[in-house]
């Protein structure tokens, strides 16, 4: 079969309405799968009256002991274990090494008990996601296909936040041209997470976007110093110091294994590199990512392939990443299946096999969870990316 016919086999079996059905029956099949663990006490519930702990028991926690006036403690692993285990089934705790920023968004979560905490924070996050989804390419069935990713159904299980900086992202990037104000908030909010907005303000100085860079300036100002008010500065002295520890923990002697990581470093340490190498390899591949976004966004292209470009360079760039952090990939990915679905050639319209390929992925990521492929995936979206910008004129 000729190329050509292939992209008239896929424009057949990947209509709009078709990609709606295909979503929601494997959607069916999530909430199915959830449910049995839940029922199975594999997910919330576990023998003994017990909670069955998740990453969010990280989160839980640590609102627990902000509302309780003891922000600070959150970052003194002792008693930071502690608190994870009261009436949790696990035999260990996490670190905590999010700024105090995060209290303010997380500290109502404590009026909760763990479980409800837990409902309460995924579904309002995965709804924010599903949300800046549907206005990047305002149809229904974007919404299907964003919830379907096999990166939900990690995140969801895992009780993580990526539903909640995705959508941030998506809402910046949504936003940045039409209202700038409202998209410099939601970058400054995105500073509870800061990895990933590393290249955002690089971005936003380059174009000139001022009312964006200053929007997203004062929100973070204001947010350190309502952290500041409410948590004390031994909460942020504290914090400082748990991050010289974690990065040792996490990037240099990879207490969490480097199979969890998606970063080219943690790949190359994976693989047997040296640290030197790796952070070489990783300096390296970032540089060369920041550098093609940013040319982009200097040039007259398409602004759907410039939002894409940005957050896969900033997912390259950030060498804290995690399996349960892709669903930030539904963002780029919608931005360019808007132009493939632009009409009048607007956009330039699919690659050949490219449907194909992300279609084949989902089972396949479904098969190997948590697994390191965030490097080929992130390179292969910047391949799709290349390729587009090689389809549509520059404007």
């Amino acid at each position: 079969m000729r190329l050509q016919d292939w992209h008239q086999f896929e424009n057949r079996i990947f209509t709009s309405r078709r990609v709606g059905q295909y979503a929601a029956v494997l959607l069916f099949g999530y909430v199915v799968f959830m449910v049995k663990g839940f029922t199975n006490q594999l997910w919330l519930t576990a023998e003994g009256g017990h909670s069955q702990g998740t990453d969010f028991i990280a989160t839980w926690a640590a609102a627990r002991l902000a509302l309780a006036g003891q922000a600070a403690s959150a970052y003194d692993i002792a008693t930071f274990t502690r608190e994870q285990l009261i009436g949790v089934a696990k035999d260990n705790g996490y670190s905590w090494a999010y700024p105090p920023t995060y209290f303010l968004l997380i500290a109502p979560l404590a009026l909760f008990s763990y479980a409800a905490a837990t409902l309460i924070w995924l579904f309002t996050t995965l709804a924010a996601y599903a949300v800046a989804a549907y206005a990047i390419l305002p149809r229904k069935a974007t919404i299907f296909a964003a919830l379907v990713s096999p990166f939900v159904l990690w995140n969801f299980f895992a009780g993580q936040n990526a539903f909640l900086t995705a959508a941030l992202i998506g809402g910046t990037l949504v936003l940045l041209d039409r209202k700038p104000i409202v998209a410099g908030i939601l970058l400054g909010l995105l500073t509870v997470k800061p990895q990933l907005g590393i290249l955002f303000p690089l971005i936003l100085i380059l174009t000139f976007r001022w009312q964006a860079f200053v929007a997203a300036a004062v929100t973070t100002v204001l947010l350190g110093l309502a952290s500041l008010l409410i948590f004390g500065m031994e909460s942020w002295t504290a914090f400082f110091a748990a991050m010289q520890t974690q990065a040792g923990t996490v990037l240099d002697r990879g207490e969490v294994a480097f199979s969890k990581q998606q970063s080219v470093h943690a790949l190359v340490r994976l693989l047997g590199g040296g640290d030197g190498f790796a952070w070489a390899l990783h300096i390296a591949a970032a540089l060369a990512a920041t550098g093609f976004s940013c040319w982009l966004w200097l040039r007259p292209f398409d602004y759907r392939l410039k939002a894409a470009s940005l957050v896969a360079a900033v997912l390259i760039a950030t060498p804290y990443l995690f399996s349960y952090d892709l669903p930030i990939l539904t963002v780029p990915l919608v931005f360019l299946a808007s132009l493939g679905i632009a009409p009048n050639g607007q956009g330039g319209g699919f690659i050949p096999g490219e449907r194909t390929v992300i279609a084949v992925l989902v089972p396949v990521l479904l098969l190997f969870p948590g697994q390191p492929i965030g490097v080929p995936v992130l390179a292969l979206l910047m391949l799709l990316i290349v390729l587009r910008l090689r389809m549509q004129p520059s404007r």
